[in-house]
């Protein structure tokens, strides 16, 4: 396992709390969208068995929130302490390589979203704290190792995010006590999981130069620009072909087309602009930011969904 960086020369007091870089450093963007598909996968748990009352059991839904959130905040300190070398060069307004935050802060930062998200997690039952247990292991193991394998770490980026349908889907179905995570919250998580994947390997062309410095083995390092492109293209096209399933088995209102046809124009975009520029900076950020534009579509979908004709 590589060796965690320390505050050899830190460049700011100890004692001195920068308010602004403990809020950028969680990313609470992407942990406020990634919670989200908690919440999608929970309201599907229900619409595909709804036995309990939703309105009686909103507060597990909480809890499942608040865990997923803090775990997301602290696996993305964890990462940045890794790649402070990294972000140096990729990203040096970051917290940590401005200076804006110490290695041994952002550490006991870990500590607390940490503890917070796994309090939270046993409110919601055993079970499900397994589940956050091993949550919190593959963010450690991933920023401290696994990033460095290149697809691998890909693959553990995008399973995390994704992790969170399934996760929700289980929160409700250990109220049920059916243990059971239904189909299109698999189809929702294979959805999900596809489109943050292709977008992790468009991001490994975008940050080829910083990569050098740990060795990570992205496909664009190892195997080149093209075949980056074209591997993205694949995985987001199956990812468009399991968000279709979710309306072609039936588990999505017709109603709800229009969300279909944006969601899935938007990731074929994403599938298309770096096949047309493999090493083009421009192409390559478009190809990026139209699979997370259609990543987000896709939630909204998944949380529409299962509340769509629900009687209020």
């Amino acid at each position: 396992m590589t060796e965690a960086p320390t505050d050899s020369k830190p460049t700011t007091s100890e004692g001195k709390i920068d308010p602004v870089a403990f809020l950028s450093i969680i990313r609470p963007q992407n942990c406020f969208i990634g919670s989200l598909t908690v919440v999608a996968g929970f309201l599907m748990g229900y619409r595909q068995d709804p036995i309990l009352n939703l309105f009686d059991i909103l507060i597990v839904l909480m809890f499942a929130y608040i865990t997923y959130f803090t775990i997301a905040a602290g696996s993305n300190v964890v990462n940045d302490i890794y790649d402070i070398e990294i972000d140096k060069i990729n990203r040096p307004h970051r917290a940590l390589p401005s200076g804006r935050m110490t290695i041994r802060q952002a550490w006991i930062y870990v500590a607390v979203l940490s503890a917070i998200g796994l309090f939270f997690g046993l409110l919601t039952g055993p079970w499900s704290t397994v589940i956050v247990l091993a949550f919190i292991a593959i963010g450690y193991a991933y920023a401290a190792k696994v990033k460095t394998w290149g697809l691998a770490g890909n693959f553990m980026v995008a399973f995390s995010f994704a992790f969170g349908v399934l996760y929700g889907s289980f929160v409700y179905a250990e109220q049920t006590m059916s243990y059971l995570v239904p189909v299109p919250s698999w189809l929702f998580f294979l959805t999900a999981f596809m489109i943050l994947q292709a977008r992790e390997t468009i991001k490994g062309a975008e940050d080829v130069e910083g990569d050098r410095i740990r060795d990570v083995r992205t496909i664009a390092r190892v195997y080149g620009f093209n075949v980056a492109a074209g591997v993205a293209a694949l995985i987001n096209l199956i990812g468009v072909t399991c968000y279709s399933l979710v309306w072609i088995l039936g588990f999505a209102s017709w109603d709800l087309w229009p969300l279909l046809i944006l969601g899935s124009a938007i990731v074929l975009g994403a599938a298309i602009a770096p096949l047309t520029g493999p090493d083009d900076e421009k192409r390559l950020l478009i190809g990026s930011t139209l699979d997370k534009v259609g990543a987000l579509v896709g939630l909204i979908a998944f949380v529409i969904i299962p509340l769509y004709g629900i009687p209020i």
